[in-house]
């Protein structure tokens, strides 16, 4: 345990508060991450498309879910001896953030969206028009999902940090995340 999480028997245990830390920075990255997603792509009711509900609503309840599991998938991870170092402070948290989201995006954009692309039985991707449709329009997708998946794992590491670390409280929120 590290000399900056709270011993004192006050609030949950520490492994608790992991868990509960994980799902609820995963939910919290999730809104943000679905903020990009929706406002910079559309991408919502494709989202929703992938388990029959193509409506942004369906999207958003999708992701969501998806988002609050892989935060929980993030405290089963790297809530490892071998990862105590990193966990002990904020920068830490936020790089482990970061590697996690880099880590899912490259399976759910290179293995789990592809086979379920299959099993629906589309050829491609229903990738929306931009601004500037061919090559650009591509890039300029690619380059928003990048961004979502990093705004992903810095806020999920940093919400992890304020529910774990004593000094990685945030000072603006109406309660200590440690006492929850």
């Amino acid at each position: 345990m590290s000399h900056t999480e709270r011993s004192d028997g006050s609030g949950p245990p520490v492994a608790q508060r992991r868990w509960r830390a994980g799902a609820v920075g995963g939910l919290v990255a999730g809104a943000a991450m679905g903020g990009v997603l929706h406002f910079g792509l559309g991408l919502m009711p494709t989202i929703g498309a992938l388990v029959g509900v193509e409506t942004v609503l369906g999207g958003w309840a999708v992701h969501l879910f998806n988002s609050t599991l892989f935060g929980a998938l993030f405290v089963a991870v790297f809530d490892r001896p071998f990862f105590a170092e990193l966990r002990g402070d904020v920068g830490g948290c936020l790089s482990l953030g970061v590697v996690h989201s880099a880590l899912l995006g490259v399976l759910t954009g290179g293995l789990l969206l592809p086979a379920a692309i299959a099993i629906e039985g589309a050829t491609a991707l229903p990738v929306p028009t931009l601004p500037v449709p061919g090559l650009t329009a591509s890039f300029e997708f690619g380059a928003v999902i990048a961004v979502a998946h990093l705004l992903y794992g810095l806020v999920l590491g940093r919400v992890f940090a304020a529910f774990t670390l004593a000094e990685g409280a945030i000072g603006w929120l109406p309660i200590d995340p440690l006492d929850q």
